[in-house]
């Protein structure tokens, strides 16, 4: 398959290729060798291989080379034509090359599957400047795919455009005139096999021998027709009929035909008839077979006019039931009525498809024909339909039982004797050799494929109501064989097929068969071994034919880290495949929205790769006030370590690389809320992450302090500094780099230090400032809303009063140190107002607003300057400059 390359595999071609001095595609030079080498294995023909890719009943028709072209990149592939046997369809597989020249079937990767149905299209498309030799393909209001082919074939195998061409058009016109016979229904489930499910479920149906195992399990069906006889009228037990056999069955799926007259349902309401059902459901599961306690539950029943299917499963058999779901086809009047027809009821259990049909199809002797033809109406009408999956018909199924009032009669020759009477075995040997379902069938003009036990039990139809005595009436008419039970698939054995004779209600007699069925089940031990042989296989594939780099590192450890202080961290990444290869870090979802967290940085975020080399990628991490808030949030959500973050390594067109950044924060007390940090016991420098973190997510009332001592000590260092405050607090930004002495005073307040004040009066207002606007909620929640909002000071007062003690307390005590700075003058009212207004009353949601500024800063006002009670906001902000401190 490799373009120009007329050399095969194996040392020959090595020879071949060292000595030849020139070579066309199309030349045909022999090469001799000296040295004995040995023969090598016969190498399989593309269409071999192709052929491995599917199962025994599917067949490849042709091979087609063609290519797409996706960006810059050609990609080679085959477009392979596959008609399967068991669904009786055609469909076309485009397959990628993953490697040239083909030499191993596992080289051919599938990305479409088209059936070939009243949808598909191959379009040929002549207007494209890159090539004319182009095409589309599409199906099911799909948008169309352009496969690019060659002028030249390369593959001795592969069909020619016009013969492929030829071939699609021939098939698709088999499976138009198909669809259009009435009594053929086109199955392409074989390609649910295929069809977007990618390489590793494909590789699990090869092996499906290795892992699946068949269980055994009791079915019982059983078929009455009630003769328009209410579920009340019948007062004897149904357990004669329901409760035969040795062992209690896993699985009933009883049948009732003519519950009630077709008149009567007509009049009847919707709640009427499902009271009717209901009650007829109830008498079923009050005479199931009992056996060492097992509890039965209904699990679906479907109603059609007077024709009930109920399917009643063990309690320990349900959550082995994947999916399950019904289907009626009405005949009878006008063929919609539904008096005669079929219901269905469609389920998974384990790996196993079981179907089962209840019907009631035409009577009288002389309607062989009506009964043949309802028969394959419901056969091919029958569709279960789930959301998100292809509808199933009644074949899709492994295992199907068919069970009713089928009507089919015994039609004895003109002038026939019967041998004896009609409780005599002999005499239904001789009968059945007349029955009309069996001659029907002998010549598969219905329920082709069905098998149907040996019948050792007395005609079943008709009989006068209450007696066992054949009907007596005018019509006197003929017994026969009406209700039966017929299965079809594999590993279904019989154990018993017979009818009641002892229950007498309708003028037919109940009818039972009991199946021993071997279900295919999913041994999920072997199961599980079988999946991870198959997904390392898989991911080898993959691996060996993608893009790919390795990482020298993909746990970054940052070790201890500080706030406002700098640390990084390399790592290299090598190119060792035989190809450029592009990188980048992959942006996260929201809230990120980013390669990474705010406290890191990367760099570069991107970059090529050339083949065998490496590039490094340094990572800095910096704690500071515009990250603490997030990391201490991540802390506080995450259960167990806390990592820094999670890089995403994307390669192109390969796999994603997912680097770890890990390490241990060292707490320190900001971004920590008031109450966090009067519940320590020691200073914050002793306390492990974890630790701080069990304090951080604790919200009881209990606290060792009313107030921060770090708060403290930086409140009492300015308050001793007398006129060195002029003029301190002035501005402030958080975005600001933090003074050169700011890491001193950090560890002072970390530590409780004794020893003097590392800093300056600025960098204590520094200090004070961070401290209260970087916790996570600003010290006045839960009440910023209100307070924003609130008339004076004795209202605002009010909601204080309901902080929580150490937020109450470091809100009095910071009011009474700014209060008495600004009466000795040492810094502008105006602008401390305004300042810490905005840090006490910090909001997301209200920052936006037009006067948000000027009521954070009239709030201030009111408790670090006026002094009249219950000042109205709206003033000229001025009022009396004396008065008494705040008192906490």
């Amino acid at each position: 398959m490799e373009r120009g390359s007329n050399f095969p595999n194996g040392a020959n071609a090595a020879s071949a290729m060292a000595t030849a001095t020139a070579t066309t595609p199309t030349s045909t030079t022999t090469f001799t060798t000296t040295a004995t080498a040995a023969v090598p294995p016969k190498r399989k023909t593309t269409m071999e291989l192709v052929q491995q890719r599917f199962k025994s009943d599917e067949e490849v028709q042709l091979i087609f080379e063609a290519y797409q072209i996706i960006g810059q990149e050609h990609v080679e592939g085959l477009l392979t034509l596959v008609s399967s046997s068991k669904g009786g369809t055609y469909a076309l597989v485009s397959f990628t090359l993953l490697r040239t020249p083909l030499t191993v079937s596992n080289d051919l990767k599938i990305n479409k599957v088209f059936p070939i149905n009243k949808s598909f299209q191959l379009t040929k498309d002549a207007k494209s400047s890159i090539t004319q030799q182009q095409f589309d393909l599409s199906t099911d209001d799909e948008r169309p795919i352009k496969y690019y082919y060659h002028p030249i074939k390369t593959d001795m195998e592969s069909v020619d455009y016009e013969e492929f061409v030829a071939h699609i058009y021939s098939c698709k016109k088999s499976m138009s005139s198909a669809e259009t016979h009435e009594e053929k229904v086109l199955n392409f489930r074989w390609l649910d096999d295929y069809r977007e499910i990618g390489e590793v479920k494909q590789e699990l149906k090869k092996r499906e021998s290795q892992y699946i195992v068949y269980r055994d399990i009791t079915i019982y069906c059983a078929t009455w027709n009630v003769n328009n006889r209410p579920c009340w009228e019948n007062t004897s037990s149904l357990q004669p009929w329901l409760a035969r056999g040795e062992n209690a069955p896993h699985i009933y799926a009883i049948g009732l035909q003519e519950f009630e007259t077709i008149t009567k349902i007509m009049m009847l309401n919707s709640n009427q008839l499902q009271m009717y059902t209901s009650q007829w459901i109830r008498k079923m599961m009050e005479n199931l077979h009992t056996e060492n306690g097992i509890e039965y539950e209904e699990l679906m029943s479907v109603r059609l006019s007077g024709i009930i299917l109920a399917i009643i499963v063990r309690k320990q058999l349900r959550p082995h039931i994947l999916r399950c779901c019904i289907h009626k086809v009405p005949r009878g009047f006008l063929n919609a009525v539904g008096n005669k027809g079929g219901v269905g009821v469609s389920l998974q259990l384990n790996e196993a498809n079981l179907c089962f049909i209840n019907s009631h199809l035409p009577a009288h002797m002389e309607n062989i024909t009506a009964r043949n033809e309802d028969y394959g109406i419901i056969e091919n009408d029958m569709r279960f339909e789930e959301e998100g999956r292809p509808f199933r018909t009644i074949s899709d199924h492994d295992h199907i039982f068919w069970l009713g009032d089928l009507n089919y009669r015994i039609q004895e020759p003109p002038g026939y004797q019967r041998p004896g009477p009609m409780s005599d075995a002999s005499t239904f040997e001789q009968l059945l050799q007349y029955d009309q379902l069996r001659n029907e069938m002998r010549h598969d003009r219905c329920f082709r494929g069905y098998m149907e036990g040996d019948i050792k039990f007395a005609p079943t139809y008709k009989y006068d109501v209450d007696t066992d005595t054949y009907d007596t009436s005018e019509k006197q008419r003929a017994p026969a064989y009406c209700d039966r039970v017929l299965w079809k698939g594999k590993r279904i054995e019989q154990l018993d097929y017979n009818s009641v004779m002892e229950i007498r209600q309708s003028d037919h007699k109940p009818v039972y068969a009991i199946f021993q069925v071997q279900i295919k089940t999913r041994d999920e031990a072997k199961y599980k071994r079988v999946q991870e042989e198959v997904l390392k296989a898989v991911d080898k594939r993959e691996n060996d034919n993608q893009p790919q780099i390795l990482a020298s590192k993909t746990v970054i450890d940052f070790g201890l880290v500080r706030f406002n202080e700098h640390s990084t961290r390399d790592f290299n990444v090598y190119n060792n495949c035989s190809q450029q290869v592009d990188f980048k870090f992959k942006v996260k979802d929201a809230p990120i929205n980013d390669i990474c967290e705010k406290w890191l940085r990367v760099d570069p975020c991107s970059d090529s790769l050339m083949i065998d080399s490496e590039r490094s990628i340094q990572l800095r991490m910096l704690v500071d006030p515009n990250s603490i808030t997030g990391l201490l949030r991540k802390m506080c959500m995450t259960r167990g370590k806390c990592d820094f973050d999670i890089l995403i390594l994307h390669v192109e067109s390969g796999r994603d690389i997912f680097i770890t950044v890990t390490g241990e924060y060292q707490p320190c007390c900001f971004g920590l809320s008031m109450e966090t940090m009067c519940r320590t016991n020691r200073p914050i420098c002793e306390y492990r992450q974890e630790e701080i973190k069990e304090l951080m997510n604790d919200v009881s009332p209990e606290y060792r302090v009313t107030m921060p001592r770090e708060f403290f000590l930086l409140i009492d260092y300015l308050h001793k500094q007398g006129d060195r405050l002029r003029g301190i607090f002035q501005s402030y930004d958080r975005r600001k780099a933090l003074s050169a002495k700011f890491n001193d005073v950090r560890d002072w307040l970390d530590t409780w230090s004794e020893a003097e004040f590392p800093g300056t009066p600025e960098t204590a207002a520094e200090a004070l400032l961070l401290l209260l606007d970087l916790p996570d909620q600003a010290l006045l929640e839960p009440f910023v809303k209100d307070l924003l909002i609130s008339k004076s000071k004795s209202e605002a007062m009010e909601l204080i009063a309901l902080l929580s003690p150490p937020k109450r307390n470091v809100f009095m005590h910071l009011c009474m140190f700014l209060r008495e700075g600004i009466e000795r003058h040492d810094y502008e009212l105006s602008n401390v107002a305004s300042i810490f207004g905005r840090i006490l009353l910090r909001s997301s949601e209200y920052a936006m607003t037009i006067d948000y500024a000027n009521r954070c800063s009239e709030f201030m006002r009111r408790f670090i300057y006026i002094e009249t009670s219950d000042a109205i906001v709206g003033g000229n902000g001025h009022g009396g400059a004396t008065g008494p401190s705040l008192q906490t």
